[in-house]
């Protein structure tokens, strides 16, 4: 059974440290008004009504009407409280005195069978609050009064009861009030509620030679103050330690954040609420002093084309419970451009719930800068290494063109003797001007490839058919091959899909591996020059391009090697050819590698993925 709830009352320490006592608990309140005495005695009812347990307060002589006036003026519904007898006011008469004089025997007895009774009623426990002026003015017994309290301590922490004992300290004699300390575990006094270390066992306070062991008792609790005292200052010393230790790694974390341009933050998922270390209000370009985060600031940041990104990789994260990594760009109030990038890790809570997300900003301008400023330069290398390459397949390329050139001039010929015959021959004229146009457009289409790859562009992505490509590189370069001895065969998979790229920069890479195939077996004079080209899909899904080659082969310790920029092992080349072509592949997507052959040569192969089919694109 419980009370009807009480109003609550405003949390103070004092009720805070009142709550933290329970049943068997036996302690004393030393006080010097009737506003002490209430503040105390009220919230000890309160605290038992709340908590189903039966509550008794024995008042003095005539003091009962001013107990439940006060109650009430807490917001304790005594009549309520007392109808379901979770509330006993009574008074001396019938607790202290119920047998005409005060005997400690029979008070230990009253408080078993109550607490026996309260939990035959289905309470959880029983605590009892008296005032003791009355002893004051003396009675049969009471002379046993401080036996009565000294033993107290031991019968309740036998039975599920605990006890506030009140005592004015203007009224009662400061020997009484010293008997009183000594006879209790735990004192409030001011509105603190203290742990008593001057509290004296019953069969000391009760016993005999008690001078003696007043000493050896103090003599004691001086000595273990001194050990608590040395305690307390080697733990305030290990505090300022710690503290100085955290001040210089707070220091030192600000500064490498500084130094990496890497901001740390916090945000509670439930309340909004966000933190952000001082190098995150620098990238952001926020003074931390007048602009406390929030998650609407993060995003009024981002610029407007990333927003969305950033909300669904946020929104997602929280919902899945996921770690999270997104890149985007930062506008200041300036309206310069930050990149940034955050990582972002969920606290879980044992629910499962995620209690609070914490990451970092990455300020990765810079970066971004240096790796354009990267990307125009291979852009540029690239470009001067296809003219260069162009300029070394002059003479093929001329030959390319001249047999369309030449053709033409023979077919025009032809055409001029066929129409100058009586009667001219139309029907043989017309087939020697098909031939005109078909050569005419041989020569535009040699003429364009050289151009499209001696233009200097950006990277432009699309939909490409890499046996197309392939095709076009070995028509440019076929002179070349017979020119060298080099027998090209193509082994390329039918309806392979197309893959994603710039048709130019396919190219480039196609010419460099057939260049460096060509001229692997330069010095080869013992077997067929063959170069075998394949295409397929591999088991991933990729469409998979092999040049092979029958040359000198590649020793295990270069097989990485011939990738690195000015690395070669040719006397005239300039050992840029297959850094590129991985820097190509690599931007791309792909994979660039090289592995011996089982026999004589070495095989050079790229992957790449696959296009986004066209609904898609």
């Amino acid at each position: 059974m419980s009370s009807p709830a009480p109003k609550t009352s405003t949390q103070t320490p004092l009720v805070a440290a009142l709550e933290q006592l329970g049943p068997h608990d036996h302690f004393c309140s030393i006080y010097e008004s009737p506003e002490e005495h209430y503040a105390v005695a009220i919230p000890f009812m309160r605290i038992g009504l709340d908590r189903g347990e039966k509550c008794i307060y024995i008042a003095d002589d005539g003091t009962v009407g001013d107990v439940r006036q006060a109650m009430e003026s807490e917001g304790i519904d005594v009549d309520r409280a007392s109808a379901s007898k979770a509330l006993v006011l009574a008074t001396k008469e019938q607790a202290y005195l119920e047998h005409g004089s005060f005997h400690p025997d029979w008070m230990f007895t009253f408080w078993k069978e109550a607490t026996q009774l309260a939990m035959s009623e289905g309470f959880s426990a029983v605590r009892a609050t008296g005032e003791t002026e009355w002893v004051l003015r003396g009675g049969r017994g009471l002379e046993r009064w401080m036996e009565y309290e000294s033993q107290l301590t031991h019968t309740l922490s036998e039975s599920n009861c605990s006890a506030l004992c009140q005592y004015n300290r203007r009224l009662f004699p400061p020997e009484l009030i010293l008997d009183v300390i000594r006879t209790h575990p735990v004192v409030v006094y001011r509105g603190t509620v203290c742990r008593n270390l001057y509290y004296v066992p019953p069969e000391e306070f009760l016993g005999t030679n008690q001078t003696a062991r007043e000493v050896e008792r103090l003599l004691t609790n001086i000595r273990e103050r001194e050990h608590v005292e040395d305690a307390l200052r080697e733990q305030l010393t290990e505090r300022k330690r710690a503290e100085e230790e955290l001040r210089r790694s707070e220091a030192y974390l600000a500064d490498g954040q500084r130094i990496s341009h890497t901001g740390s933050w916090g945000w509670n998922v439930g309340t909004g609420e966000l933190f952000w270390s001082r190098e995150h209000f620098r990238i952001f370009g926020l003074d931390p002093e007048t602009a406390p985060p929030s998650y609407a600031m993060v995003l009024e940041g981002i610029h407007p084309d990333d927003r969305p990104l950033v909300e669904q990789t946020v929104d997602r994260a929280v919902r899945e419970r996921t770690e999270f990594e997104v890149n985007c760009r930062v506008v200041l109030a300036d309206e310069s451009i930050k990149y940034v990038q955050s990582l972002g890790h969920p606290v879980i809570s044992e629910s499962g719930d995620p209690i609070e997300f914490v990451g970092t900003l990455i300020d990765v301008t810079e970066r971004r800068r240096a790796e354009e400023a990267l990307r125009e330069a291979q852009a540029e290398l690239a470009h001067v290494t296809r003219v260069m390459t162009m300029g070394e397949l002059a003479a093929s390329i001329a030959h390319e063109i001249n047999q369309p050139l030449a053709a033409l001039v023979t077919n025009g010929g032809v055409c001029l003797r066929w129409l100058a015959r009586e009667p001219p021959n139309l029907d043989e004229a017309r087939e020697a001007a098909r031939r005109i146009i078909r050569d005419g457009n041989r020569a535009n289409e040699v003429i364009s490839r050289i151009r499209a790859l001696m233009r200097k562009t950006d990277m432009a992505t699309a939909r490409v058919d890499i046996n197309e490509v392939i095709e076009e590189v070995i028509l440019l370069t076929r002179n070349e091959t017979t020119r060298r001895g080099v027998t090209v065969r193509m082994e390329l998979a039918a309806d392979l899909p197309p893959v994603s790229g710039d048709r130019v920069q396919l190219q480039q890479l196609t010419l460099n591996l057939l260049m460096n195939g060509i001229e692997a077996m330069a010095s080869v004079n013992d077997r067929p020059r063959e170069l075998i080209i394949c295409s397929r899909t591999n088991e991933s899904g990729q469409v998979l391009v092999a040049v092979q080659d029958c040359g000198m082969g590649i020793a295990g310790e270069d097989l990485e090697k011939i990738f690195d920029a000015f690395y070669t092992t040719k006397s005239q080349g300039m050992g840029m050819g297959l850094a590129i072509s991985r820097s190509i592949i690599e931007a791309h997507g792909g994979r660039l590698w090289a592995t011996p052959n089982d026999g004589a040569g070495a095989t050079i192969q790229f992957t790449l993925p696959l296009s986004a089919p066209a609904n898609e694109a």
